[in-house]
């Protein structure tokens, strides 16, 4: 017999997000299928980042030009994944202002 792989949890028939704690089993179904979701969207970012790799090796002196394609996509396939979403939100952009503010307080 052929090992046909596993298919990741789905989406519970009849969950309400507005009421999430009306039915419990429904809800940590949602939630399952969810935390699902994100790890194949880790799971992807990781294969993009391996191929960014093998080019970046490749490509030597030259792998800004030729591996810039496979650098955004691996940038817009890691914006906002995650299981802590910890690169999305604020971290994306340097909080400038908190770090001239800490450096203003210094000087006085």
């Amino acid at each position: 017999m052929v090992w046909e792989g596993t298919n990741p949890p789905t989406e519970p028939a009849g969950y309400d997000p507005e009421n999430k704690f009306a039915d419990p089993v429904l809800y940590f179904k949602h939630r399952e299928a969810k935390v699902a979701e994100e790890y194949v969207k880790v799971a992807e970012a990781k294969l993009i980042r391996k191929e960014l790799k093998k080019c970046y090796k490749e490509s030597g002196v030259n792998y800004q030009q030729k591996c810039r394609d496979l650098a955004l996509e691996y940038l817009s396939a890691i914006k906002g994944v995650g299981i802590y979403r910890s690169n999305s939100g604020p971290h994306d952009e340097p909080r400038w202002e908190q770090y001239n503010a800490g450096l203003n307080q210094k000087e006085t």
